[in-house]
Parts: C-alpha cells; structure tokens; sequence
C-alpha cells in the first residue's frame, strides 16, 4: 500500500469519525431544541405584549367614558349657560332665516297680484325657495330705481274682507283691497296674455 493510499484512507477515516460523532449529532439536536424552545418564548412574550396593550388601551377607554359620563352627571354653571346660550343663537338664527325665506315669498305673491290665485301661490314659494335672489331684487328696484314696490297683505289671495277681529286675526294675511294698481296690473296681464293669443293664431293661420 502507497503512502498516498494510506494518506487519503487516514482523511476519509478522520472525516467520518467527525461527521459521525455523536457529541455533533445531540449538540445539533439540543440547538434545534433550544431554537424551538426560544421561538415558543418569544411568541408566547409577544402575544402577551399584545394583550395587555389591549388591556391598556381598554381600560384607558372606559376610564375616559367614565370620566366624560361624570362630567355630564356633575352639574357646571358654565356648562349650562354655554348650552343654553349656543341654544338661544340657534334658534333666533333659524327664526331670522325663516323670517327671510318667508319674506321672500310675501315680495313675489305681492309682485303677481296682476295674476290668478294658482300663480301667485307659485310666486310665493318661488319667493321663499330664491329668497336671497327676490329680497335684493326688491331693495334695488326700491331705493336705486325707485319703483314702488307693491304691498296689499303678507299673502294676497282673496278680495274678500273679513268681518270682526277673529276673522280678521286668521285671514286678514290672505285678504287684500283691490285698487288702481291692482286692476291696472291685472289688465296688463290680460292684454299679455291677449296679445301671447293673437300672435298664436296668427301663426297657425
């Protein structure tokens, strides 16, 4: 046997006595095990973590409900007066915008008074929905061209006179007297409309 032979037999002897070793073979299992055993530990440290972050946050939660739960049962003189002043403004702010829209529509039944009943009530809730379009309309037309604007009642709709105070309380909103201007406004709707005929058949003839 060459010296070669015997080198190359001694490494190969050698190597597998050191891969065979059983010290190698429980060191590598005791690793693995530990490996597992640290990644147990650490999932089971993390999933703590997070519960008693729920936790905390849980009893942050409830402790600020009771906290806003205690102020609302205490009485505050502050408080109430805030309440009841913010209350007061909503309300008269409501109140102004209704008193709006509802002028709005007074102006524009009052500009139809020329038309039929059926008109006006359209000009009136034309009025109240375009309020911000018909009040500035009427201020210009007033007090830059000084036209007179028409008023006969807030909701002009009958001719008819009302009898007594309690009729006069209920309907004297709706009731109005006629005039020059009112017959003049309701000739020139009718000579409008008149003419709107005239032409119409003139065109079918």
């Amino acid at each position: 046997m060459s010296i070669l032979t015997q080198i190359t037999n001694r490494v190969k002897y050698d190597l597998s006595k050191a891969l065979n070793d059983p010290e190698v073979d429980a060191y590598a299992k005791q690793q693995e095990i530990q490996e597992k055993q640290d990644a147990e530990v650490k999932e089971r440290k993390q999933k703590e973590e997070a519960t008693a972050k729920k936790n905390s946050e849980a009893k942050a939660k409830a402790a600020e409900k009771a906290k806003v739960l205690t102020q609302r049962s205490t009485f505050s003189v502050k408080r109430a007066l805030r309440n009841t002043a913010s209350g007061i403004l909503t309300g008269f702010m409501s109140l102004v915008l209704i008193c709006f829209i509802l002028y709005g529509g007074h102006l524009a039944a009052n500009e139809a008074i020329g038309y039929k009943i059926p008109f006006r009530i359209l000009s009136f809730i034309y009025g109240c929905i375009f309020f911000f379009i018909e009040i500035p309309k009427s201020f210009i037309r007033r007090y830059w061209y000084q036209i007179q604007i028409p008023y006969y009642s807030y909701f002009p709709l009958s001719t008819y006179q009302p009898v007594g105070d309690f009729e006069t309380l209920f309907l004297g909103g709706f009731c109005y007297k006629e005039d020059e201007a009112s017959n003049a406004a309701r000739a020139a709707v009718e000579a409008l409309y008149k003419t709107a005929f005239d032409k119409s058949q003139i065109k079918t003839a």
